[in-house]
């Protein structure tokens, strides 16, 4: 898969995170977010969701993970795949 962008915060000397997808239906409350580790995963479980009986008509969003950070000590500190 192209990565089509490249963020302004990578540190070239620390190992890369493993890219993920998830998924989101619009309109509910998002539940509980399964890690899809492959973009083909990912689109298969969206298609499977849209055509839930009570997803019809919804947008069914992939969205994939282009980075993290968390708080050790100020300042932030982002990770990207």
């Amino acid at each position: 898969m192209t990565t089509l962008y490249e963020i302004n915060t990578r540190n070239k000397k620390e190992e890369r995170m493993k890219p993920f997808w998830i998924i989101f239906v619009e309109h509910t409350k998002g539940g509980k977010h399964y890690r899809h580790e492959t973009s083909e995963s990912a689109m298969n479980e969206s298609v499977r969701l849209a055509r839930l009986p009570e997803n019809i008509g919804k947008y069914v969003y992939m969205f994939e993970c282009v980075g993290r950070c968390r708080v050790e000590e100020k300042p932030v500190k982002w990770e990207t795949p």
